[in-house]
């Protein structure tokens, strides 16, 4: 007989895009978009060092160790609010 598969672990809890301010947010999508923190500074017109620290906030406030887990968390999460309505 063959054996029965284990049950898959139930996903982590969803983080709300609420969670992060509105420019954390911005720079989450900036992130999703592959931009440097230089890159992203320049687009928001502030300074890298300030991209930084949104950055780590943004790390901190998800529980990410990563750029990747934050880009894929803003396309999960952020693509709802930049939709039309």
């Amino acid at each position: 007989p063959g054996s029965v598969p284990a049950p898959l672990p139930a996903p982590g809890p969803v983080t709300p895009p609420s969670t992060l301010t509105a420019r954390e947010r911005d720079i989450a999508r900036l992130v999703s978009r592959g931009l440097s923190n230089r890159g992203i500074a320049a687009e928001l017109v502030i300074s890298p060092a300030t991209v930084a620290r949104h950055v780590t906030n943004i790390l901190t406030k998800l529980g990410f160790s990563s750029r990747a887990q934050i880009a894929a968390w803003a396309v999960d999460n952020l693509a709802a609010e930049d939709a039309p309505p």
